[in-house]
C-alpha cells in the first residue's frame, strides 16, 4: 500500500459510526441562528465594554505593547510575534485593540475548531464542540489579558486541522501550512513545543514511516525552522535571555519547597487544568443520560478521532514527565491553550439518538454561563475597585500617572522624552500613552537591548517607582555624567553632564474611598542643553 492510500485508508471512519450519523437528521441551521446573534453580541461586548470600565490596562498588555513598539527579534522574556501584533491592534485601535485581539484569538480558536469537528463528526457535532469550547475558563475571563497564552489559542487549534489535514490528505499544501503555524507558534510562545514534541513522536510510530520516507514532513520542518530562525539568532546573540527567565519561573514554582516535592508539581498543575473544565464537567453531568456509553462510544468513534484524543492528551503527559522526571516546576497558565479540543471531543460523546435535544439544553447552559460570566466581568473591571476598596491593575490612574509624568518632564527639558526607567509597569502605561519613548526595564542591562549608555547621555530619562519598592537597577545609569541641579551653577566645566532632579506625585484613585493616594517617586536626568533653569 502506498502512502497516499494508507492515508486514504486512515481517513476512512469505521463504517459503524457513519452509519449512526447518517441516520441522524440534521439540525437545521436556523436553530443555531439565535445562538450565533448571543454569542456575536457577547464578543463584541467583551472587544469594546473592558476599554470603558478599566482605567488602565492589564499589566501583560501594557508590557507587550511598548515590546512591540521596538521591533526586535526578541525580548527578554518572550519570542516577539505577539507583540508585535498586540502593539499594531494597540496603534489602529486605540485601547480597545488589546481587547479585540483577544475576543478575535478566541473567535478563530473557535472557526478552526469546527472545520476540524465537521471533517470528523457532523456540522452539528462541529457546532455544540466549537461552542462548547467556551465552558472552559480559560476561553472567558482569562483571555480578557491579551498574552502569549492567548496569542496560542488559535496557534494550537491551527496545529490540531493542519496536522490531521497533513496526515489524512497528505496534500503538500497541508505540510506547508503546519510548517507555517508550527513556525509562528514558536515565535510565539515557545510552550508550543509541547504539542509539537507529541506530534514529532507520532510520525515516528511504524505505521508513519512511509510519510518520513516522502519529502512532504521534510519540507514542513525546513519552514518551520526557516521562519524561528531569526528569533533563534537573537537568542544566540542575546545570551538565550527568554530560556533563562523560563527556567528562573519555573524555579520559582517550587521555591521554597523540598527537592522531593518539585517532581510532584503536575498534580496541582493537573488540578488548575481540571477547575478550568468545571463548567463544561457541569453540563455534561446535567446531560450525561444523553452521552454515549463507553462501549458504544468505541464503536461508533470515527479512526480519525483517535488522532484527537492523543493530540488532547499528550501535551499533558509530557509536562507531567517534565515535572516527574526532570523536577520542572509547571505554571498553571501553561495549560491554557492546550484544551481548544475539549468542547469537541465532549461533543462527540453525545448520543446521536438525542442530539438535537442535548444541543438545545447545551446552548441555554452555554447562554447562561456566557451572561454569568460577563456580568461578573463588567462588575469587576468597572466597580471591583469601589467594592474591594483595593485597585487591580485595570484600576490604574493611566492617564493621570501620565499627565504627571509629561508635566514634570515638560517643566524640567525643553526636549522631548526619549525613554522613561524603573518600575516596568509604570514606565509602560507611560510610555504608551506618551507617543512610545523606549523603556529601560529595572533589571540587568540585557533587558532593555535598545538603551545604552551613550542615548542616554545625549537624551537623558525620566525614572519612576512607587513609594516602598524601592529595589529598582539600572546599571546604565551608573555610567553617565550626572549632577545634581543644585550644582549646575558651579559645573561651568561640564556641559554635556546631565541634570538631576527628583521628587514625588501623589495620584488619587478612582475609588475616592481610599484614603491613600498613590506615591511614585521619580528623578529626571535631563541634558544640559534642554535643561529649563529655575526663573
Amino acid at each position: 500500500m502506498t502512502p497516499a492510500e494508507q492515508s486514504s485508508s486512515y481517513a476512512q471512519p469505521i463504517n459503524n459510526g457513519m452509519d449512526i450519523l447518517s441516520k441522524q437528521q440534521p439540525e437545521k441551521p436556523k436553530s443555531w441562528r439565535g445562538f450565533g446573534l448571543f454569542l456575536m453580541a457577547y464578543f463584541l461586548v467583551w472587544s469594546i465594554t473592558p476599554s470603558f470600565l478599566a482605567s488602565s490596562v492589564p499589566f501583560d498588555v501594557s508590557e507587550g505593547i511598548n515590546w512591540g513598539s521596538e521591533w526586535q527579534w526578541g525580548y527578554y522574556k518572550h519570542p516577539p510575534l505577539s507583540s508585535w501584533i498586540l502593539y499594531s491592534f494597540y496603534q489602529l485601535f486605540g485601547h480597545v485593540g488589546p481587547y479585540l485581539l483577544s475576543q478575535l484569538s478566541v473567535l478563530l480558536t473557535l472557526v478552526l475548531i469546527y472545520q476540524l469537528g465537521k471533517k470528523i463528526w457532523s456540522p452539528t457535532t462541529a457546532l455544540i464542540g466549537s461552542a462548547l469550547t467556551l465552558a472552559v475558563l480559560y476561553y472567558t475571563y482569562p483571555s480578557l489579558e491579551f498574552n502569549h497564552n492567548v496569542a496560542q489559542f488559535p496557534i494550537w487549534a491551527g496545529l490540531y486541522l493542519a496536522f490531521y489535514q497533513s496526515l489524512t490528505q497528505n496534500r503538500l499544501r497541508d505540510w506547508i501550512l503546519l510548517g507555517v503555524i508550527g513556525g509562528l507558534g514558536m515565535l510565539t510562545k515557545y510552550t508550543v513545543i509541547f504539542l509539537l514534541i507529541p506530534m514529532a513522536f507520532y510520525l515516528m510510530l511504524p505505521k508513519q514511516w512511509p510519510l518520513l520516507k516522502q519529502p512532504k514532513p521534510w519540507i514542513a520542518a525546513f519552514i518551520m525552522l526557516a521562519i524561528f530562525a531569526p528569533h533563534l539568532y537573537w537568542l544566540a546573540t542575546h545570551d538565550w535571555l527568554p530560556l533563562s527567565y523560563a527556567s528562573g519561573r519555573s524555579q520559582e514554582v517550587a521555591a521554597g519547597a523540598y527537592n522531593i516535592k518539585r517532581h510532584f508539581s503536575w498534580i496541582g498543575f493537573i488540578i488548575a487544568q481540571l477547575v478550568a473544565h468545571i463548567p463544561l464537567l457541569i453540563m455534561l453531568a446535567v446531560n450525561r443520560k444523553r452521552l454515549l456509553k463507553t462501549d458504544d462510544y468505541k464503536h461508533s468513534l470515527p479512526q480519525d478521532a483517535g488522532l484527537l484524543w492523543y493530540m488532547w492528551l499528550s501535551p499533558i503527559a509530557v509536562l507531567v514527565v517534565l515535572s516527574l522526571v526532570f523536577g520542572v516546576g509547571l505554571r498553571d497558565m501553561w495549560g491554557m491553550p492546550m484544551w481548544a479540543l475539549s468542547g469537541l471531543l465532549a461533543a462527540s460523546l453525545i448520543a446521536p439518538a438525542t442530539q438535537l435535544l442535548t444541543a438545545i439544553k447545551l446552548r441555554k447552559a452555554l447562554t447562561i454561563w456566557l451572561s454569568l460570566v460577563t456580568v461578573l466581568m463588567v462588575v469587576y473591571v468597572g466597580f471591583g475597585d469601589k467594592i474591594r476598596h483595593k485597585p487591580s491593575r485595570m484600576q490604574w490612574p493611566e492617564q493621570a500617572l501620565t499627565v504627571q509624568a509629561q508635566t514634570t518632564w515638560q517643566s524640567l527639558s525643553s526636549c522631548t522624552l526619549d525613554s522613561v526607567s524603573g518600575d516596568r509597569w509604570l514606565g509602560a502605561l507611560v510610555a504608551m500613552n506618551s507617543g512610545f519613548p523606549s523603556q529601560m526595564i529595572s533589571g540587568p542591562a540585557s533587558h532593555s537591548p535598545w538603551m545604552n549608555t551613550q542615548r542616554l547621555q545625549e537624551n537623558g530619562t525620566l525614572v519612576m517607582w512607587q513609594e516602598g519598592e524601592e529595589d529598582i537597577v539600572l546599571p546604565l545609569l551608573d555610567d553617565v555624567d550626572a549632577i545634581a541641579n543644585t550644582e549646575v551653577e558651579n559645573s561651568h566645566n561640564n556641559a554635556n553632564a546631565l541634570i538631576k532632579q527628583q521628587g514625588q506625585w501623589q495620584i488619587d484613585w478612582r475609588d475616592g474611598k481610599i484614603e491613600k493616594p498613590l506615591l511614585i517617586n521619580w528623578v529626571a536626568y535631563v541634558p544640559s542643553r534642554c535643561f529649563k533653569h529655575s526663573k
